[in-house]
């Protein structure tokens, strides 16, 4: 004799429901919409362009900053070389262009091998790259926004 059990003994409206939960009193105010502008809103095109001249500059000096800062780390990197080889930095330059890819890579490992225990992080790859960019004759004054400036009508001197 089989028995029948019914699968579901809860009807839709018997179905047990979660409690409710005491309102908040961050959750029971009415959600507002706030318009926030990103500029004022009075600006003209003459104010919108002096800020934004004022914002390129701004860059262009950080730009700058780190340009130099590279140049200057470079340069140190260069000279501790021509220490470590003994030999002048126009002696290096030449040795250096002459060299095969090989030659120069066993060249840093060396040199970074020594040296580089007193500075870290110091990469093999770092340092040949350093090397190869301060030996460049050809460098540009602006690597990233070339030609920015003088679009902007600014003077590319500064």
């Amino acid at each position: 004799m089989a028995m029948r059990i019914p699968l579901f003994q809860f009807s839709s409206n018997n179905l047990p429901r979660p409690r409710k939960l005491p309102n908040h009193p961050f959750t029971s105010r009415p959600n507002k919409i706030h318009n926030i502008s990103c500029t004022k809103k009075n600006l003209g095109d003459t104010a919108l362009a002096l800020d934004l001249a004022i914002s390129v500059e701004k860059i262009n000096t950080h730009l700058e900053q780190k340009e130099k800062a590279m140049k200057k780390s470079m340069e140190l990197l260069f000279s501790e070389l021509c220490q470590y080889l003994s030999l002048k930095e126009e002696e290096v330059n030449m040795k250096w262009r002459k060299m095969k890819e090989e030659e120069k890579w066993v060249l840093v490992k060396e040199f970074v091998n020594e040296w580089g225990v007193n500075f870290h992080p110091l990469s093999v790859r770092s340092v040949k790259e350093m090397v190869d960019e301060y030996l460049q004759d050809d460098k540009s004054s602006s690597v990233m926004f070339p030609g920015f400036k003088r679009m902007l009508g600014l003077s590319e001197d500064t």
